[in-house]
């Protein structure tokens, strides 16, 4: 199991290394929600390509819908294989292995030319996404005083969907002017 600095010691224990959300606890939590922000924009950028999708590989709006699906069906079944991950390599790891994941899948969906290769790129985003979402929780969990950690989780949801909204115009915009794989 991970250990954090803060494991079985008091919130005022002089053996922490780190105050339980202090400024460190701050900083670590702000670059783990970026890289969720990212996520979030990763998740949410076929949204944005649907009907650019749909005509690059031929399909209809049912096979479209299954890039979504096995995206969240990798997601939802990873959860269980990345948690016993995470308490074993430690969240800075998965998180790092999370954004180079999601983002070959990107760019294996961008280069696909087939509707089997987009689905396989689509694999790859979200067993990505489920290593950064359950590796911010723990470092909530860890770095944070237990009265707070329902306010922080809240607050980093909020915060993940800036990466949703950033996916809508600048994306389309690229798509539009640059096209589908630049």
């Amino acid at each position: 199991m991970t250990r954090s600095p803060h494991v079985e010691a008091a919130p005022s224990d002089p053996t922490l290394r780190y105050r339980l959300g202090g400024r460190k606890t701050w900083m670590v939590w702000g670059a783990a929600t970026s890289v969720y922000i990212l996520a979030v924009f990763h998740r949410t950028s076929l949204g944005v390509a649907g009907l650019i999708a749909a005509e690059r590989f031929h399909i209809s709006s049912a096979q479209l819908a299954t890039f979504t699906m096995v995206q969240l069906f990798v997601y939802a079944a990873m959860q269980v294989p990345v948690g016993a991950l995470l308490d074993r390599v430690g969240a800075k790891k998965m998180l790092v292995t999370g954004v180079l994941l999601m983002t070959g899948g990107q760019f294996a969906f961008a280069f696909a030319s087939t509707f089997g290769a987009g689905v396989a790129a689509r694999v790859f985003v979200g067993m990505g996404d489920a290593m950064i979402f359950i590796s911010l929780m723990q470092l909530i969990a860890l770095w944070f005083p237990p009265a707070r950690t329902a306010m922080i989780t809240q607050l980093t949801g909020v915060l993940g969907q800036v990466g949703g909204v950033a996916a809508a115009a600048p994306l389309s915009a690229a798509l539009h002017t640059l096209g589908w794989t630049r």
